[in-house]
């Protein structure tokens, strides 16, 4: 018998009951299958919940999703949209198979690392994966009334465009193209036919996967198996934090509670969050849900939570963005996602292509993202018991007020963090000068000691001086408690200008000073507002005959970028490339300033751009641990206030930094 996770008895006492359907399903399933199976009954990770995964160790992964649908109530139209019949009025909703299908694309493109690339590179990867729906309640001859009229027209149309060409009566042209929109029409449907199960129909029931030459090896059965069943995390696993008083008493989680947590960069916002997060679970032992503005920071919290030294089930925690958080949600509880017709485009347009990106981005904000009805009347599989927000200063009111009337649980908890000063996104701000957000949090707690600088760091006064220079007029001044004004100065600080237009040299010079003074490329991060310029960068570093740096990067490689295999699927590498993000990789990182928020490095290399805000200067400034190297293009804003305040580095001539090079009487004014 195959392996039921869980068994059929804790199953059915789960908060989100199984269906008839689904119990049906799994009994025959593990009967079906024998013990080398394992057969998951709602699975929740990151926000994914399939009905049913089914995964062997040689043979792939199939997913079903399980309908309990009376399918007289419902009707497939001409392009394969569903509607049903409730409540006396018919509405869309979503295809069964459309869900399914996400499923299976979301294991490619967010779950698993590594899987996108591969299936991009070999299309027998993307079949390792089977989909089908089950529809309980369905026949072989009510799934049929959905299906044949559409493809007995189809075959009609087919005839009559045959007869037209012979006749003479359209070009080959016309005749070509209503043909192959005929054909992609009559697989579409027969595809949804033949993955449609029903009592009699489960037999049929197979896995994708029968050669023993497999690209379905070990390696990607044991990420799939990981995701499925995360390990248990124990005590022993930990490493004792050592929480301030303050900060001792923000991790304490209660029920019901609303609170917002700011800080100045280093002041253990995350710490905070990751023990707020466990002791919540601890308290309640129900789920927890974190949600950042930008994904790459998803392995950094899931390390400072497995810092935590307590015992606990990683399945409880679930660590998204917003965005693909809401995507995934708007999935499981079957709400239809559509793209109008003009704002589709396939073309080659570079120029074409952008705007209607963007176009298409706006009109999913305004529909879907920041729709405070969207999840109106919706079956909500998943709700929380804590939901903890990071970077709310990038958080849109709508947003913290969609997760909070949909996906907390009555007497959940709900914490918010930030610093406004990184607020990159122009967001409004409060009458605190701090990020402006929903009613009913109360005041800002204040952590106001940094820990990512030592007393004696010279960063400190740096950020301090910009502050007052450049955000003392919109936002409050952060002092750092800590901080005591010293003599010494220690790490490398410097300032240098670089030309876009030679970004040869500037990575011959980074690689330079790198190796003069002794810094491991796992230390050193790259980060920039402007991912082209990173993107040049990061070919040059890789393919240079003078040096061939190894490198991980938050965003596609110039070959992917440039690459019409990959192109069209840059969105999808992005994606992949942020997820799997992380700064313990032991190679040099390159990240957009966007993505790099929340994470510090020990030597950071900053790219000012001579648009960059000073949310965007700031961000970047308060990343680096103990160096920092700020690289201006000519005629830059910040140029004079960088002038005062560090030495200049004559990149064209100098290789190595004299340690403690920034001035010991920073300007305060």
């Amino acid at each position: 018998m195959a392996i039921l996770i869980p068994n059929l008895e804790k199953a059915k006492t789960a908060k989100q009951k199984p269906t008839e359907g689904e119990i049906f399903l799994l009994e025959f399933l593990a009967t079906h299958f024998d013990d080398q199976v394992e057969v998951y009954f709602q699975p929740c990770f990151n926000g994914d919940r399939p009905d049913i995964v089914v995964i062997s160790p040689k043979s792939g992964v199939i997913i079903i999703e399980v309908k309990d649908w009376n399918l007289d109530l419902y009707s497939v139209d001409k392009k394969n949209k569903w509607s049903a019949n409730l409540s006396s009025r018919r509405q869309q909703v979503k295809s069964p198979f459309s869900q399914v299908f996400s499923y299976k694309k979301n294991f490619f493109d967010i779950h698993i690392n590594g899987l996108l690339e591969k299936s991009l590179k070999n299309d027998a990867f993307f079949k390792m994966i089977k989909v089908y729906v089950y529809f309980h309640h369905g026949s072989k001859t009510a799934i049929d009334l959905l299906y044949q009229p559409h493809l007995d027209k189809l075959h009609d149309e087919s005839r009559e465009n045959e007869i037209s060409f012979k006749k003479k009566q359209i070009d080959f042209d016309r005749y070509e193209r209503r043909r192959e929109g005929i054909n992609h029409a009559k697989r579409k449907f027969e595809r949804d036919m033949s993955l449609s199960l029903h009592k009699s129909s489960l037999t049929k029931i197979s896995f994708p996967i029968t050669t023993k030459e497999s690209v379905f090896d070990e390696t990607v059965y044991n990420e799939f198996k990981r995701l499925l069943n995360p390990p248990y995390h124990y005590a022993s696993e930990g490493k004792p934090p050592n929480y301030t008083d303050k900060q001792l008493r923000l991790i304490q989680s209660s029920p019901k509670a609303r609170t917002k947590i700011c800080g100045l960069a280093g002041s253990g916002k995350t710490v905070v969050l990751a023990g707020r997060a466990v002791s919540a679970h601890k308290r309640h032992g129900g789920r927890v849900l974190i949600l950042t503005f930008n994904i790459t920071l998803r392995n950094y919290i899931h390390d400072r939570i497995s810092a935590v030294r307590e015992d606990f089930s990683w399945s409880a925690f679930d660590i998204s963005n917003y965005h693909r958080f809401i995507t995934i949600a708007l999935n499981n509880s079957d709400i239809p996602v559509e793209i109008p017709e003009h704002l589709r485009y396939d073309g080659t347009n570079r120029e074409i292509a952008r705007k209607t990106s963007l176009q298409r981005d706006q009109y999913f904000e305004d529909t879907y993202y920041s729709n405070m009805k969207i999840f109106e009347g919706s079956n909500i599989k998943t709700k929380y018991d804590t939901i903890l927000i990071d970077e709310v200063q990038d958080y849109k009111p709508e947003w913290i007020k969609i997760i909070r009337s949909y996906f907390l649980e009555e007497n959940g908890e709900m914490i918010l963090f930030g610093d406004e000063k990184q607020n990159i996104y122009s967001r409004e701000l409060d009458a605190e000068r701090r990020s402006k957000v929903v009613e009913g949090f109360g005041r800002w707690e204040k952590l106001t000691k940094s820990f990512r600088y030592s007393t004696e760091s010279p960063i400190i006064p740096l950020v301090e001086s910009f502050q007052k220079s450049f955000l003392l007029n919109n936002y409050e001044l952060d002092i750092d408690d800590s901080f005591q004004l010293s003599l010494t100065s220690i790490g490398i600080q410097a300032y240098g200008l670089f030309d876009r237009a030679n970004i040869d040299q500037l990575a011959e010079k980074i690689i330079d000073i790198a190796k003069n003074n002794n810094i491991h490329p796992s230390d050193i991060s790259i980060i920039s507002s402007q991912e082209e310029i990173l993107r040049d960068l990061d070919h040059v570093l890789r393919t240079s005959e003078s040096h061939k740096e190894r490198t991980l990067c938050s965003f596609p490689s110039h070959e992917v970028t440039n690459h019409p295999k990959f192109s069209k699927s840059y969105d999808k590498i992005s994606g992949a490339k942020k997820f799997g993000f992380n700064l313990n990789s032991g190679v040099m990182k390159l990240s957009s300033t966007h993505s790099f928020k929340g994470f510090e490095s020990p030597f950071i290399f900053l790219l000012m751009n001579n648009n960059d805000s000073p949310e965007m200067v700031f961000t970047g400034l308060t990343r680096a641990k103990e160096n920092l190297m700020v690289l201006l293009e000519r005629d830059n804003p910040y140029l004079d206030f960088f002038g005062k305040h560090l030495n200049k580095l004559e990149i064209e001539h100098t290789t190595s930094i004299p340690a403690g090079i920034l001035r010991a009487d920073p300007i305060t004014n």
